[in-house]
């Protein structure tokens, strides 16, 4: 993954939400709600190892769990660092890499998040595995992965794909226009993000931003969880505005 991406959105990634403040309250009740069924109780550890600027981190720690929480990409972990500061909130910060997640402890984890289509920025399966087994191992025995990722199989491929999030405004006065442009390539797509700021004087900057995804369906994501050692795999469209798939780690493991 291109870090650049997320460190030059990080500032503005509030603004791809039409109220983000409200997304954080949501998405942290529903993911509690789901975290609390599968017997992960506030105050366990969780770990939200693609956090962002925290959508999922600061709503589940209002739910009462203890955080950590880490990201590929520096200038989104400062964000997040910058928002729990703003709210007297405090979480484990780091920059990590989800295929490896090295820098959290074998077996300390009663959950492991991976939010917001995250898991499809690795390129391969096997790129994809690596992450499912980091997980595994960081998590306790009868541990819970939880991820959201697009439906890609019932995405239409078509080429180029023009999805606007609408204008909105941030405090100091400036427009903020932000406009997604998918373009596929068989089972990937590049997506250039165009982001435009109008100043209150009318000036307008636009920087074009661009990633690249694995298009890979829930289907195989569940199978290769389940070579990743997981079981009790679940998927849940109530959940987040994306499918959720849940996995156990077996309580037996060491």
């Amino acid at each position: 993954m291109d870090t650049a991406f997320y460190d030059r959105l990080a500032p503005d990634y509030h603004l791809l939400y039409p109220d983000w403040e409200r997304a954080v309250a949501r998405q942290g009740a529903a993911l509690a709600a789901v975290l609390r069924a599968h017997g992960v109780a506030p105050g366990d550890p969780v770990l939200d190892a693609a956090c962002g600027i925290g959508t999922q981190t600061l709503g589940l720690i209002a739910q009462g769990f203890a955080l950590s929480a880490s990201d590929l990409s520096p200038g989104a972990v400062a964000r997040l660092q910058q928002e729990l500061d703003a709210r007297g909130l405090h979480a484990t910060l780091r920059v990590d890499d989800l295929r490896g997640l090295s820098g959290t402890a074998s077996g300390s984890q009663a959950a492991v998040l991976a939010c917001d289509n995250s898991i499809p920025h690795l390129l391969s399966d096997d790129e994809i595995l690596q992450a499912f087994a980091s997980a595994w191992r960081c998590l306790r025995p009868g541990g819970l992965l939880l991820i959201s990722v697009r439906d890609y199989a019932t995405i239409p491929r078509v080429s180029p794909d023009v999805r606007p999030y609408g204008a909105r405004q941030n405090a100091q006065g400036q427009r903020f226009l932000a406009v997604q442009v998918w373009e596929w390539d068989g089972d990937y797509y590049d997506l250039r993000l165009y982001r435009t700021v109008e100043q209150p004087d009318g000036r307008c900057e636009t920087e074009v931003l661009r990633s690249r995804y694995h298009a890979v369906t829930l289907e195989r994501l569940a199978q290769l969880m389940a070579e990743a050692g997981f079981e009790a795999i679940e998927r849940r469209d109530d959940v987040l505005f994306q499918p959720v798939l849940l996995a156990r780690k077996p309580a037996a493991s060491a």
